[in-house]
């Protein structure tokens, strides 16, 4: 929850904060996972503005940096269940630099657990969990 309300969502961010933040999530899922950066400038500007695309417009434009990298970490500790029980997939880096399918595998993932507590919360609201 704290990384969902810290900061902007990215639908929120005006284009100098989206580049600003598309850089950070390059940079620290590089961290995170051990994958290499892109090798040009030429070629980091146009993995950074599909990753921008692929948040504001495949249904990632709510979530936060901090959720992002979030999903990240979770990922990279894997062991993490669902609440039936069920284990939830561990992505495994692949490609040769950081890239826009990797992050969308994470991000599904992550988004999977969003949704799970969105409900718990809605139904704690609604009075139907005690």
């Amino acid at each position: 929850m704290e990384a969902r309300y810290t900061s902007f969502s990215f639908c929120q961010l005006d284009e100098s904060d989206l580049k600003i933040s598309v850089d950070q999530i390059m940079l620290r899922v590089a961290g995170i996972c051990g994958c290499a950066l892109p090798n040009t400038e030429f070629f980091a500007r146009f993995i950074a503005e599909e990753i921008a695309t692929f948040i504001l417009d495949f249904g990632y434009e709510e979530l936060t940096l901090e959720e992002i990298l979030l999903a990240f970490r979770l990922n990279a500790m894997g062991g993490y269940r669902y609440a039936n029980g069920e284990s939830a997939d561990q992505i495994v880096f692949f490609g040769n630099c950081v890239n826009v399918d990797y992050i969308a595998k994470v991000l599904s993932n992550y988004m999977s657990f969003r949704k799970i507590l969105d409900r718990k919360i809605q139904n704690k609201l609604d009075g139907y969990e005690l």
